[in-house]
């Protein structure tokens, strides 16, 4: 009888770890082929943030946004990408967007538009999930 609870206890400890470690290494999905709910400049985006914060934020927060800009700076790791799209009224900064992945034949200076949901704005408007 103890055997019997121990092997049922060690498979079903066996299948928790296997969820686990699928949840754990699971990509998440891109928004290639989602359409965009907005399509704006970033300069656009950015004014709206900020002028109106809490507008802005029941307007785009969550909602998949195409942002066309001028690329400013350029950040890798080793396996995603960050890249910032310059707005006029921004201090340092302008439209964050950071990819799952390393996004190749993008150059600071380039015309770009990037696809991403919208998570707020802190010094700059936040896009995550990012795609080209």
């Amino acid at each position: 009888m103890k055997t019997k609870i121990i092997a049922s206890m060690l498979i079903i400890g066996f299948i928790g770890l296997a969820v686990a470690y699928y949840l754990f290494t699971m990509k998440v999905p891109g928004l290639e082929k989602t359409e965009a709910n907005f399509e704006l400049t970033a300069d656009e985006l950015f004014n709206a943030f900020d002028e109106n914060e809490s507008a802005s934020l029941a307007k785009y927060e969550g909602q998949v946004i195409a942002v066309t800009g001028i690329v400013s700076r350029i950040k890798l790791s080793e396996s995603t990408s960050n890249i910032t799209l310059d707005a006029e009224n921004a201090m340092a900064g302008g439209i964050n967007c950071s990819f799952n992945e390393i996004v190749a034949n993008i150059n600071k200076g380039d015309s770009v538009t990037i696809k991403g949901r919208c998570q707020g704005f802190l010094m700059d408007v936040v896009l995550n999930n990012c795609s080209k």
